[in-house]
């Protein structure tokens, strides 16, 4: 394998420029994906900043009594592993430090993003080390563990079954790996610092920030803060969702030729078709962006495992957004566009959602003035 790697002295140099801020895009007089990728002209952002990610933390994410965002000194950071292993452990930031690192791209999307809030999605470049290492060095036995719980320094809880990491686990998607740098910065506060889990193809509440605990069980009950508290879906994956980001729900526009441009998302599969109807007309397919276009925007990420290993990573990647646009003749009047995705394992964004336990993720309808 070619992964980009991060040699023990760059890390450490990272080590040392890690602080304590807060990332976080207010909700109110937002609107829907505001943060999400652009498309201008032949100008394409693909990655989110880490600035404008969405955070998501404290009450919003059922967590009792929350203290706030966890200030947690780099060098005396810790993470434990333990349970049913044969050799408990406790990693350090040098420990993930001289392991041979991997960057990758993953789209990581809040399980409340629905269409009444803005743009609880964002894509990020992120660097970390495969959890599974440790798991295995410390003598677990995925034929008698069943689960791993998860511990956040700021109480959220949640957890992974071994499928994740074992068995016939999709080989299109990447493993769950402990981060430390994001868009090629340490992590910042908000986004979990120092160490983060990621767990690709899932909804955020898998990837548990401040992580300062794993403990391998036999015990097969569904846990953590979501699921047991504010009763959400356990498996965590990611339902098929597309959303325009060009234009705007509510907008008023100029009649003529219009590109309305956006995104498709599925922790299934990539994305196979995305489609527009016109007020409530036939479907007609809008054009995904090739892989060539995205790269020649952006060629830092040239560099991620997804680019380096592209028999393993077909392209549109599982768990990674992928681009769309559709060209609109917009004649004078009201009008509505309803857009639905289709990923390449044949799930479809259903008409409505009776069920955003797992997930909201009806068909996204964008209601249009055309002047």
């Amino acid at each position: 394998m070619n992964h980009p790697t991060t040699s023990r002295r760059t890390f450490l140099s990272h080590l040392g420029r890690l602080t304590v801020g807060l990332a976080f895009v207010p909700w109110a007089g937002c609107e829907d994906n505001a943060f999400a990728p652009v498309i201008e002209g032949e100008d394409i952002t693909f990655l989110t900043p880490n600035d404008a990610f969405y955070v998501q933390f404290g009450a919003n994410a059922g967590v009792a009594d929350w203290q706030g965002i966890p200030s947690i000194d780099a060098s005396s950071w810790r993470l434990s592993l333990d349970g049913m292993v044969n050799t408990p452990m406790a990693l350090s930031l040098s420990d993930l430090g001289s392991e041979e690192a991997v960057t990758f791209l993953s789209t990581l999307r809040c399980i409340v993003d629905g269409t009444n809030v803005p743009g609880l999605v964002g894509t990020a470049a992120w660097t970390g080390v495969p959890l599974r290492r440790f798991l295995e060095r410390a003598g677990l036995n995925p034929e008698r563990v069943r689960r791993l719980r998860i511990y956040g320094a700021d109480g959220f809880t949640d957890n992974l079954t071994m499928d994740k990491f074992y068995g016939d686990r999709p080989t299109d998607l990447v493993e769950p790996m402990l981060i430390y740098d994001m868009n090629g910065r340490p992590l910042e506060a908000g986004h979990g610092a120092p160490v983060r889990l990621l767990v690709p193809g899932h909804y955020g509440h898998k990837s548990i920030k401040w992580i300062e605990r794993i403990e391998a069980t036999d015990d097969d009950a569904v846990f953590g803060t979501y699921q047991n508290v504010l009763g959400y879906a356990d498996d965590g994956i990611i339902r098929p969702v597309t959303k325009a980001t060009n234009v705007l729900r509510g907008a008023q526009v100029e009649a003529g030729t219009i590109r309305v441009s956006g995104f498709a998302l599925s922790g299934y599969a990539g994305i196979r078709k995305v489609e527009v109807a016109l007020d409530g007309g036939i479907f007609e397919e809008a054009r995904l962006l090739p892989l060539r276009e995205i790269e020649a925007a952006d060629p830092t990420l040239q560099g991620v495992l997804q680019m380096q290993e592209p028999d393993r990573f077909p392209f549109p990647f599982r768990g990674v957004w992928t681009l769309w646009e559709y060209w609109w003749r917009a004649m004078p009047g009201a009008h509505t566009l309803t857009l639905r995705a289709t990923d390449a394992a044949g799930n479809t964004q259903p008409t409505s959602d009776d069920d955003p336990t797992d997930g909201d993720n009806p068909v996204f309808a964008v209601n249009v003035l055309v002047k």
